[in-house]
């Protein structure tokens, strides 16, 4: 009995077991992609929290800019090492803002310190960053340049 259902049925088997087989290779394929989307946004947060990680070390071993004298500084011969730390934060804050928001508090309070110098940025400058570290450089710069001491 079941042989002759078998064989009265068997090209409407065939094709449901092609279709099965095309649903099930479908799957497959989304679930290899969510997993290699998983994967990466693991490895970019990972990335930018050893960027900002790094980032600490260089604040530890750089007082003077981690809590700066911009005056002083600049009349220095560390203010190309100044800029370059505060780059290297700006491009902190790109990793970090690209795979989380919630860095943002931490990185407009990082950044403030440096209000004199975030100060200073060119409209340029501040346009070869993304939109999220554009928009907390004109948060800084509203919050702080009225009041940022000039020097000389």
């Amino acid at each position: 009995m079941i042989l002759s259902f078998l064989n009265r049925n068997s090209g409407a088997i065939q094709a449901l077991a092609a279709m099965l087989t095309v649903i099930l290779a479908a799957g497959a394929l989304i679930g290899v992609k969510l997993q290699i989307d998983a994967a990466d946004r693991i490895q970019r947060t990972q990335s930018a929290r050893d960027i900002y990680r790094e980032f600490l070390n260089l604040s530890v071993a750089n007082p003077k800019f981690s809590q700066p004298d911009h005056c002083a500084i600049s009349t220095s011969g560390d203010l190309g090492a100044y800029e370059s730390y505060v780059g290297y934060l700006l491009y902190s804050a790109e990793q970090l803002l690209d795979v989380d928001a919630d860095w943002h508090d931490v990185l407009r309070a990082d950044l403030s310190v440096h209000a004199a110098a975030i100060c200073e940025l060119e409209d340029g400058e501040m346009r070869s960053h993304t939109q999220a570290v554009e928009a907390l450089i004109k948060e800084v710069r509203d919050a702080s340049c009225q009041q940022v001491k000039r020097c000389g």
